[in-house]
């Protein structure tokens, strides 16, 4: 499988029910990362972000077809569709 290849990545627990993707998310709720789908490159750079399997965050604004906006501590980022189809979450 090359380095960028899609593949899905998951939290230790291993367990999928549950979860669903982070663009099921209602605005206001607080949600867990427990998978992405996608590959290598795509996973660090969600880590880089501070969205790596296990973080917290919260769905603040949702930006129909554009995205939506969350929130992780203090800081709050966009996150384009492709994206919140591909974070998995589970809620807190």
């Amino acid at each position: 499988m090359s380095a960028g290849a899609a593949r899905e990545t998951r939290d230790s627990s291993g367990s999928s029910e549950g979860e669903f993707p982070l663009m099921l998310a209602v605005v206001g709720e607080r949600v867990r990362v427990v998978a992405c789908n996608g590959g290598e490159a795509m996973v660090k750079r969600l880590a880089a972000m501070g969205l790596g399997l296990g973080s917290e965050l919260q769905l603040v604004q949702r930006e129909g077809a554009a995205g939506a906006v969350v929130m992780q501590g203090a800081s709050r980022m966009a996150i384009g569709l492709g994206l919140l189809h591909r974070i998995r979450v589970e809620k807190v």
